[in-house]
């Protein structure tokens, strides 16, 4: 019996190359028996359409290579082609993409059991962290599918949205009521109604959602929730910058003032000073949050 896509789909190094995870991180050891689930993926025309960055598919192939030959396992035909075809398009400047599988929701048809995301490959682009998807990003999306219960009917705001991945799977998962996507920054907000776009293509968005510019600098920006107050606030890999602690303190004040609306940040704990700093700037806010480390 032949290798079917939901078989290909729940293999761990599939979901790892599909998402571009830094090649430290994936095990190698025992990838004769993975070979024939990466061409599948590779070959699929999904890939063709939203190819990952060329130069971390060649990378990712030369690593299998060189363990099928430290191994001693026969090399593929197949394999090798591939990667010598790639090494001639490195330099390729996209746009590249990575596909998100959360959870187990797995069907045989690639495009439904993937969050596609356009993002971009440097850290900082365009003046913003914004267009790459951060860890705590990927946590709070988990978070979020473990979680239906609290999202389901609820009004939902996610502040510094980014590539949209946590939003965009609380549209179709979680049913909330509306949920609005903010950030400052426009080619940011661009970006993210392009992935939008992308996934409405493949899948039934089920909520209302909209795309908002919002500045933490200008409060005036908030007066747009005086009428409509949010159940929930969400907002992943915003404590970094020490300069942005005041306005986003303030913005997070602002919505605890409503006292059925409650908070939820995921962050990645990087430096002890700049959280330390982040939680003194809250305390004089006397904001109530729910905090979380990646």
């Amino acid at each position: 019996m032949g290798i079917t896509m939901v078989d290909c789909l729940n293999n761990v190094m599939v979901r790892q190359f599909m998402c571009a995870t830094q090649l430290a991180a994936i095990d190698f050891k025992n990838i004769s028996k993975e070979v024939d689930f990466i061409l599948m993926i590779l070959s699929h025309p999904m890939l063709q359409k939203y190819p990952l960055k060329t130069l971390y598919i060649t990378r990712f192939l030369k690593a299998i290579i060189i363990q099928m030959e430290n191994n001693g396992n026969e090399l593929c035909d197949d394999l090798y082609l591939k990667y010598v075809e790639l090494i001639q398009n490195e330099s390729n400047e996209g746009p590249f993409y990575k596909h998100y599988i959360l959870g187990n929701n797995i069907s045989n048809e690639l495009t439904e059991s993937v969050i596609t995301i356009q993002e971009s490959t440097s850290i900082v682009s365009q003046g913003t962290t914004g267009l790459c998807t951060w860890q705590a990003g990927i946590a709070l999306s988990c978070w979020c599918l473990k979680n239906q219960d609290i999202l389901k009917d609820k009004f939902i705001i996610e502040l510094g949205c980014g590539t949209g991945l946590s939003g965009i799977s609380a549209c179709l998962n979680c049913s909330p009521s509306e949920y609005w996507f903010t950030d400052c920054h426009s080619a940011v907000l661009n970006t993210l109604k392009h992935n939008i776009q992308i996934n409405e293509t493949h899948h039934k968005f089920n909520c209302k959602y909209d795309t908002i510019q919002l500045s933490w600098n200008d409060i005036e920006d908030l007066k747009m929730f005086e009428k409509k107050k949010p159940d929930l606030v969400l907002a992943a890999d915003v404590i970094f910058d020490d300069t942005m602690f005041e306005p986003l303190c303030s913005t997070l004040k602002y919505f605890t003032n409503n006292i059925t609306t409650e908070i939820i940040l995921f962050c990645t704990l990087r430096n002890s000073e700049t959280y330390t700093k982040f939680l003194a700037t809250l305390s004089k806010k006397y904001v109530d949050i729910y905090l979380f480390f990646k």
